[in-house]
């Protein structure tokens, strides 16, 4: 995993984002979880070390590098630093994004910092990923599920800087 310090202008270029963008249908954490996933945007664009090709807000995808690649950044806000057995989650709706990468973030919930815990395609992601219904509890860490989800232990991402 990659630390990324989160930067004054970062947080400030997500919240203003944040604020302009519409109600997302679906959204797990009912409109809460808009400002996280746009600093999980910010720490990829940095990690990442270059400017980006297309910073495109859509169901689909969130961000296209120079290589064409259509990457969709998922991002938890966590209480403490990400460890590798700690899992990451796609939700069953959002399965279907036409996207290359998923990228798995974590973010603390002061902003202070956040994490790039690895990657997948869509496809390898299906294959690894442990799938969980609304309301079933996760018996690794007694979590109940808010919605239907894929889950996967930040252990078993790609990774590589």
């Amino acid at each position: 995993m990659k630390e990324i310090e989160i930067t004054h202008a970062m947080l400030i270029r997500a919240r203003n984002r944040a604020a302009k963008l519409p109600k997302l249908k679906n959204s797990i954490r009912n409109q809460k979880g808009k400002l996280v996933g746009l600093l999980g945007e910010e720490i990829v664009k940095k990690f990442l070390g270059i400017p980006v090709k297309q910073d495109k807000a859509s169901y689909d995808y969130d961000l296209i590098d120079w290589g064409d690649q259509k990457i969709e950044v998922k991002t938890k806000e966590r209480s403490v630093a990400p460890k590798p057995e700690y899992e990451c989650s796609v939700a069953l709706y959002n399965a279907k994004q036409d996207c290359d990468l998923y990228v798995f973030v974590s973010v603390l919930n002061d902003f202070s910092k956040g994490w790039v815990c690895g990657w997948l395609s869509p496809e390898d992601f299906k294959k690894k990923a442990k799938k969980f219904k609304k309301g079933d509890k996760d018996p690794s860490n007694n979590f109940t599920f808010r919605a239907d989800c894929y889950n996967i232990k930040i252990k078993d991402l790609d990774y590589e800087e």
